[in-house]
């Protein structure tokens, strides 16, 4: 096998080998393995994978939550909702989301494609999915205070996740005022609902 469909097979087979291996060490360089992924994947269809695989960890985060709190009658149909929800409405809240997020950047002076755009965002929540598990499995043992911020915390390491890797796809000049602007984002609702609560 010659040419453009070798190299498509050869690329194809590389994404499919190191997947995992490439989610493991990206914390330890966001930037470069964005880079990593836009060299293996140039196509829509390449995104597939991404997306689903975000769709099936925060399915599984989702149903470990669940699980602890519902376990009377409607059970069944509660996982169900559940189950129907995050595998066909998500992924296409999810491209929505992307098309969104490409409008917004542009506004602020972002050189990425709509593709760009969306693989950033695909592979900095594929990358979340596995902080949101770790999370969800850490709260059946947790209560109180330690639960609080144990959900506070893996929220903030999302929120740097998303923006440092949107940021470097984006080209912005100045990255840590985009991730201290993302990370006032989330604090802001944060502490209006901390103070409606307590008033």
């Amino acid at each position: 096998m010659f040419g453009p469909q070798a190299i498509f097979m050869n690329k194809q087979l590389k994404i499919n080998k190191g997947f995992f291996t490439a989610i493991i060490s990206a914390f330890s360089d966001l930037d470069a393995s964005i880079d990593q992924q836009f060299e293996l994947r140039d196509k829509e269809s390449q995104l597939l994978p991404l997306l689903y695989f975000t769709c099936l960890m925060l399915l599984l985060s989702q149903l470990i939550e669940v699980t602890g709190q519902v376990q009377e009658d409607p059970y069944l149909s509660v996982i169900t909702a559940v189950v129907v929800s995050y595998l066909f409405f998500l992924p296409i809240f999810m491209y929505l989301l992307g098309f969104i997020l490409h409008l917004i950047l542009k506004m602020f002076g972002s050189v990425s494609s709509g593709f760009q755009t969306r693989l950033a965002l695909f592979w900095s929540l594929s990358l979340s999915t596995l902080v949101i598990l770790v999370a969800s499995i850490a709260k059946i043992f947790t209560t109180g205070a330690i639960e609080l911020v144990l959900v506070i915390l893996s929220e903030l390491i999302i929120v740097y996740i998303f923006s440092r890797i949107v940021s470097f796809v984006s080209n912005f000049k100045d990255r840590n005022l985009f991730t201290l602007i993302m990370t006032s984002l989330y604090f802001v609702p944060v502490v209006l609902i901390n103070f409606s609560s307590g008033t």
